[in-house]
């Protein structure tokens, strides 16, 4: 069996994504600070630039702290641990968060799926190691247990009641969790906490997903990279230049293990039960909600090309998608313009979508 070793929440990881969003090591300058939080299972770098910098990088650490022991199934006290063993919990203060996650559950046909819990962890995926990601241990569930796992899914088991704003499932077992859009929900946040103290500029990176507002000290625009799906961490096949605006990815590395070669990773089909097959290596959205981006992002991924871009097409958003054959499609002419691609020399083609698709 063909094995290899995946770390997901490393320092390493993160400094070769950040390098390339413009993010650095703090500053002397006391107009621009930057620091390193952990929150949502990664490491999350913060730089603001403006007056009083630091008081307002320790502001929106203390803010991604807050919404994640608000959100995570992890966390004891939290709003969907509550639910989880309670199947009844008041969302309110989450209600955008909730209504988004079972809207990209509909959207999908419940490919994506708030309540995929149990079979995430049927799969071992949500495994939190000292290290990172092991696939060591790794191995396809075997069949029952996937089959008991999709028995306890499907988001249409759940009843939220929008006025009360009370969540409640009649059937045991059901179990949600936001990872597909809870580190975006806690970076978009962030970013509008920044703006409200008056912050000249930010970006938030948590590797994955990114957000940022105002320009470098320099006056440019932040860079940030498309990583390359199948190179190393440090890798890219693009640089996007941007500002005001947020960008998710969505992969099948950051994750997976290798069993009789087929590759297994964390994106799981809740309709399948297994890993998607979407021909799909990565997806990469670019908006300005940062919580709609991250649910697009594995969405999209799950649905595969001509309807994943049919979906990002109906948001109204921007979209990289690169397939197995290492084609690296566009959707628009704002995301090419804000784009300079560097996957030649690894075997990429750019290529714009015809939107076939959507005709």
């Amino acid at each position: 069996m063909a094995k290899k070793l995946i770390s997901t929440v490393t320092a390493a990881m993160c400094a070769a994504v950040l390098l390339m969003s413009g993010c650095r090591k703090a500053s002397e300058d006391e107009n621009d600070k930057s620091a390193y939080t952990y929150a949502m299972g990664t490491l999350i770098q913060v730089r603001v630039i403006g007056e009083n910098a630091q008081d307002k990088v320790y502001a929106a650490q203390q803010e991604l702290a807050r919404i994640d022991d608000l959100i995570s199934y992890r966390t004891e006290g939290s709003l969907a641990e509550s639910f989880n063993n309670g199947h009844e919990t008041d969302m309110s203060e989450i209600a955008d968060l909730l209504e988004l996650s079972l809207s990209m559950s509909e959207e999908t046909g419940g490919a994506f799926d708030i309540t995929v819990l149990p079979l995430t962890e049927t799969w071992q995926f949500d495994r939190m190691e000292e290290d990172g990601f092991d696939s060591e241990s790794m191995t396809v569930p075997a069949e029952e247990d996937i089959q008991e796992a999709l028995a306890k899914i499907g988001y249409e088991k759940l009843d939220f009641d929008e006025e009360s704003g009370v969540l409640s499932c009649d059937e045991d077992g059901v179990r949600i969790e936001f990872g597909a859009a809870g580190k975006g929900y806690a970076i978009g946040k962030t970013v509008r906490l920044l703006k409200e103290q008056g912050a000249d500029a930010a970006l938030i990176s948590a590797g994955s997903t990114i957000a940022c507002f105002g320009t470098k000290d320099d006056g440019e625009l932040w860079k940030i990279a498309v990583r390359d799906p199948r190179g190393e961490v440090s890798d890219y096949i693009a640089l996007l230049s941007l500002t005001d605006t947020t960008v998710s990815t969505s992969g099948d590395y950051e994750r997976y293990f290798v069993q009789d070669g087929v590759r297994y990773h964390h994106i799981v089909n809740s309709l399948t039960g297994f890993p998607a097959d979407s021909g799909l290596m990565q997806v990469t959205i670019i908006c300005e909600d940062c919580a709609l981006g991250d649910a697009l992002s594995t969405a999209c991924f799950l649905l595969g090309l001509d309807e994943g871009i049919s979906l990002a097409n109906k948001y109204n958003v921007g979209a990289i998608f690169v397939d197995t054959d290492k084609n690296v499609w566009y959707n628009k002419n704002s995301v090419f313009s804000s784009l300079e691609f560097k996957g030649e020399s690894s075997g990429y083609t750019l290529c714009e979508y015809s939107r076939q698709a959507d005709n």
